[in-house]
């Protein structure tokens, strides 16, 4: 009788299982991450196992080093990166990872100690910070300087100091919004993937345009600058602020113009001396005879011209059709550029 008795109750839960099958985890995630993410969907780089989960919650090392590695390789591939491994093994006993051994290979990571990488622990801030300096590093991204001086610096470990800076200046990571970097605690997997989003954004989107005989254009999601031959940055200016940057010479320097974003004004900077010289409204067309800078704007549909002097001075006021200003000499061509 209790043979039966349990047999028949398990055919029930057969079939209540068969009936209902176990639901698919639900990926969570804050609003903030939602691009960030999505672009990671399309690059392929989530690994399986964080790509349905809660993201809000903390990443561990191992999973950390797999989103990287696949990053890595994504990216070196479509921007034709070499990749290369140094001779060196990993002989931790506590992982058989394949993206950690690649990446202690590649000299971007390294374990608690020469035996140990503590896979399922989160990885802290700090240490993230360290792994993303090394992958820019690797990838050959351009470092920037991070002006942010955060309240909690004396906290960050003398190893990681240097990274924590590198990484903050090239916008890979951020502090925490109150003045903090908050240097030992956990990295989520949201953030995680939105800094190798930023790292993916970080090479610079085309070849670098030659603007003087020893200065050179780039840009990436994050910044525009100028380096010299040797590549050393000398200006640069912040995509979060500007919509684009173009150069014109005053006949003794080269002169960055760049216009706002959501604006319809133009910040002129010395490029030497990185100061921002004067403002100009309207959106700069370009420069003549290196004395008049020209400037335009849409007003019921129609495209009106004004001019600024290279001292920041309006010369004439943005009212004008460019067949005025070709009349009265403040251009040389009689169709607008």
């Amino acid at each position: 009788m209790k043979k039966t008795f349990v047999a028949a109750a398990l055919s029930v839960m057969l079939a209540f299982s068969s009936a209902f099958p176990a639901m698919a985890a639900q990926r969570v995630n804050s609003a903030w991450a939602e691009s960030y993410i999505s672009s990671a969907d399309s690059m392929g780089i989530i690994p399986s196992g964080i790509s349905n989960i809660d993201m809000t919650r903390n990443i561990t090392r191992e999973e950390f080093c797999e989103l990287v590695y696949n990053t890595v390789i994504t990216v070196a591939k479509q921007n034709s990166i070499k990749i290369t491994y140094n001779a060196r093994e990993a002989h931790f006993y506590d992982t058989d990872s394949k993206a950690v051994m690649m990446l202690y290979r590649m000299e971007i990571i390294a374990g608690r100690t020469s035996t140990r990488f503590a896979p399922k622990e989160n990885i802290t801030r700090e240490e993230a910070a360290v792994v993303l300096d090394k992958t820019a590093e690797y990838l050959g991204l351009v470092r920037f300087t991070n002006s942010d001086r955060f309240t909690d610096s004396r906290h960050i470990g003398e190893w990681a100091y240097k990274s924590v800076n590198n990484v903050c200046g090239m916008n890979l990571m951020s502090g925490m919004g109150d003045g903090r970097f908050n240097p030992t605690g956990y990295y989520t997997v949201e953030q995680a993937i939105c800094s190798m989003i930023r790292v993916a954004g970080a090479l610079p989107k085309e070849s670098r345009e030659k603007i003087d005989s020893n200065l050179y254009y780039l840009y990436n999601d994050s910044f525009y600058w100028v380096s010299d031959a040797n590549g050393k940055v000398v200006f640069m200016l912040p995509a979060e602020r500007y919509g684009g940057v173009s150069f014109y010479s005053n006949g003794s320097e080269i002169l960055a113009f760049a216009s706002m974003k959501g604006g319809n004004s133009s910040d002129i900077y010395s490029i030497s001396s990185g100061r921002k010289l004067f403002t100009v409204n309207g959106n700069v067309c370009g420069t003549y005879a290196n004395k008049n800078i020209i400037v335009s704007a849409v007003k019921n549909g129609a495209t009106y011209y004004g001019v600024y002097s290279f001292d920041g001075k309006p010369v004439l006021s943005t009212e004008y059709s460019w067949d005025y200003l070709y009349t009265k000499g403040y251009v040389g061509t009689p169709n607008a550029w």
